[in-house]
């Protein structure tokens, strides 16, 4: 497939190959597909990839996952048309679906739901008519850009509509995600045993009024540049 290229879970790296949420030890599979740039990665779960369990009827092991997404892509050669919200989940704001037609063709098109960004695709239909392109030029060069543009849209589109939750950096993210863990085991703990003290992180002080520095010259004004580049994103957070 041009998607991308088929990786072993448990042979990725997680500092160099972006997964996604996937579980490198067998609970989301032995398999998946990712695709990368120079600047840019992404990885693609895939349902038919990932085990169905006996046990786990409503199959909910791969819903947490395709629930989450905002871009879903659906290879639909049901003979029928695909229903907005089959896929249940708070985003899954655009789904591109995949329609084999004869002569090794597919018909592409964009589903969006209502409170999802609106998309526009003049560069490839023009009103009143269906263009449909081969396989290798649907797979390899349309679905993968134009994930990655429907991905940065929706994404804007979600921090715009949750104000109090605006889009962070990887960093960023993970800086709140250990922040929330810290907090919670200091609750549990405190919950377990209350005579201990519930410790909260210390709150900002001002930094204590210094002497006047001399007058600055290039090279000490250089070297505050790069130390105030360094930021603390605590504020954020």
């Amino acid at each position: 497939t041009g998607l991308g290229r088929l990786i072993e879970l448990k042979d990725c790296q997680p500092d160099k190959v972006y997964l996604g949420g996937l579980d490198v030890c067998g609970e989301d599979g032995q398999f998946t597909y990712c695709w990368h740039d120079d600047i840019m990665q992404a990885v693609f779960h895939i349902a038919t990839l990932m085990p169905t369990k006996d046990v786990d009827k409503h199959r909910c092991d791969k819903k947490r996952h395709l629930g989450n997404d905002f871009v879903s892509i659906i290879y639909n050669d049901s003979g029928e048309d695909f229903k907005l919200g089959t896929i249940k989940g708070q985003f899954n704001f655009v789904h591109v679906i995949i329609t084999p037609l004869d002569y090794k063709c597919n018909l592409l098109t964009l589903q969006c739901r209502k409170d999802g960004p609106a998309c526009k695709c003049e560069w490839w239909r023009q009103p009143g008519e269906i263009v449909v392109w081969a396989l290798p030029v649907v797979m390899e060069l349309t679905v993968t850009i134009l994930l990655c543009h429907l991905q940065m849209a929706s994404q804007v589109h979600h921090s715009r509509s949750n104000p109090t939750d605006i889009y962070p950096s990887k960093w960023i993210a993970r800086l709140r995600h250990i922040k929330r863990l810290r907090q919670r085991i200091r609750e549990e703990v405190h919950y377990s045993n209350p005579s201990l003290p519930l410790m909260h992180p210390p709150a900002h002080t001002k930094a204590p009024a210094q002497a006047p520095e001399a007058t600055p010259t290039y090279e000490t004004g250089q070297r505050k540049r790069l130390i105030s580049s360094v930021d603390d994103f605590t504020e954020f957070v």
